[in-house]
């Protein structure tokens, strides 16, 4: 891939640009960095394994609020040839094969977000990421162990024995990394849910004429059982198909990265006679338990340089729709925010506006998708009835499964809001209220800035300067 097939309106260059190390090099590193080369800095990726060790061949699903930032990088037209567009949910029961309803996708609502739904793989997307971050001018590193940082310098010791040293160091490196730990002071294991997620994928040569009815427009089936569910969508151009059972958690152990070896069938019972003949061709799962992690209050390391992106700052439960998409959109708007730097002074205020406005964000739609999951697998049989029969009216009045009830529309809102939000026009928002107010702010009393987030001051302190030019 050629650096100009990477670029797409090339944004803003900043005027000083400085070095950034990102640790980690998975799905929020790779973003991280190619955002970052897009505005003019720096970026070195440190990842700890090598490079055919780090993506899965998980399936992963990219909703529009993810796709329409890959597009403005100039990555539509790669993304088009390895990953498929989506329009459709179909819903049936996990127990009986019932079909309850289906819900396709507004064409006037995603033409408003600007992106589309796309099914790919975790290896997939990784392969375009790390494409263009190196065509962009990224120094990605495999086999790049961190074992210690200092953020007070800021620097970071290999295992290898080697330091590196930077302007600003990003975590990337999960929720189990040593950024998140250093930043807690301590390791956070999180706290069981009593759900699991078991993540494998099926060849259509291994289906053979078993499984036609889940290839239907492409669409993504969702089968909701008692404490159960099964998530199952295409990939790979129809060749294979992504395969995600929910299901109760009884050893609490398990996560991304561990081998498959996991059997489907030992867990899965009471599955309709249709999707357990698939099952009877899954390939051995990763298991991985779904773990509810405390909100940090601060993703920046106190009185440093660090900041923590993606599931460093915010673990999501494995296997939703947004865990990728907020991973890019913090990669995103931590480069638009840097685009704007021109002082070294600013660095730390560009960190912790970064912070100010993503927690909130992921906040919600972590919220979301942790009830997307514990919706799709209610074990109270009185509440999985009231979910089924609403959905059930939907079908029978020819209704989008999302549509009809006022709790459905309100879903429905909270989620065009999701979708709908472009995080790099956000950051633009901060510069032009806050960041610009703050350099005249500045600019006014070279004498007494105001501290770092001293919004009410930089007001009056503008304000007054307004009135003073007026007067006169």
């Amino acid at each position: 891939m050629s650096s100009e097939s990477c670029r797409s309106n090339p944004p803003l260059q900043t005027a000083l640009p400085i070095n950034f190390i990102i640790i980690g090099g998975g799905i929020a590193g790779l973003a991280c960095a190619i955002a970052l080369r897009r505005v003019g800095h720096h970026a070195i990726v440190l990842e700890r394994k090598e490079r055919a060790n780090v993506s899965s061949h998980s399936g992963i699903r990219l909703p529009p609020n993810c796709t329409k930032i890959l597009y403005h990088w100039g990555l539509r037209g790669i993304l088009m040839q390895r990953a498929m567009i989506t329009h459709t949910l179909l819903f049936s029961r996990y127990e009986s094969g019932e079909f309850l309803g289906t819900h396709i996708w507004d064409e006037g609502m995603l033409k408003e977000t600007r992106g589309q739904f796309m099914l790919t793989t975790h290896a997939e997307l990784h392969e375009v990421l790390y494409d263009a971050a190196v065509a962009l001018g990224a120094d990605i590193r495999y086999g790049a162990e961190v074992q210690e940082i200092d953020p007070g310098s800021p620097t970071v010791k290999l295992a290898s024995g080697e330091v590196l040293s930077a302007d600003v160091l990003v975590g990337a490196d999960g929720e189990f990394g040593v950024s998140r730990a250093l930043v807690l002071e301590g390791r956070d294991d999180g706290n069981p849910t009593g759900l699991a997620l078991y993540d494998t994928t099926i060849s259509q040569d291994e289906l053979l004429e078993r499984a036609n009815f889940l290839y239907e427009d492409n669409g993504i089936i969702v089968a909701f059982g008692l404490g159960r569910a099964i998530v199952v969508y295409p990939i790979q151009d129809k060749k294979e198909l992504a395969f995600q059972w929910y299901g109760p958690d009884e050893e609490s152990v398990g996560r991304y990265g561990d081998i498959a070896s996991a059997d489907i069938h030992s867990v899965a019972n009471a599955v309709h006679k249709d999707l357990r003949a698939v099952m009877s061709r899954v390939r051995k799962a990763v298991r991985v338990s779904i773990r509810d992690h405390e909100d940090l209050e601060d993703w920046v390391a106190d009185d440093s340089r660090l900041v923590l992106i993606g599931e460093a700052a915010h673990p999501f439960p494995p296997g939703t729709i947004q865990a990728s998409a907020m991973a890019i959109e913090d990669g995103a708007v931590l480069a638009k925010l840097f685009s704007h730097l021109s002082e070294e002074r600013q660095i730390e205020s560009f960190l912790y506006a970064f912070q100010e406005l993503r927690q909130s964000r992921v906040r919600q739609v972590r919220e979301q998708e942790f009830g997307g999951v514990f919706y799709m697998t209610l074990p109270d049989a009185d509440a999985a009835a009231q979910r089924d029969n609403g959905l059930r009216e939907k079908a029978a009045a020819g209704l989008n499964a999302l549509d009809g009830s006022e709790e459905a529309s309100k879903a429905w809102e909270e989620m065009e809001v999701i979708f709908g939000y472009d995080c790099e026009d956000q950051a633009d928002d901060w510069w032009l209220k806050w960041g610009m107010l703050r350099e005249r702010a500045l600019s006014v009393d070279q004498g007494a800035a105001p501290s770092l987030l001293d919004f009410s001051k930089m007001i009056t302190q503008v304000s007054s300067t307004i009135i003073d030019e007026e007067s006169h």
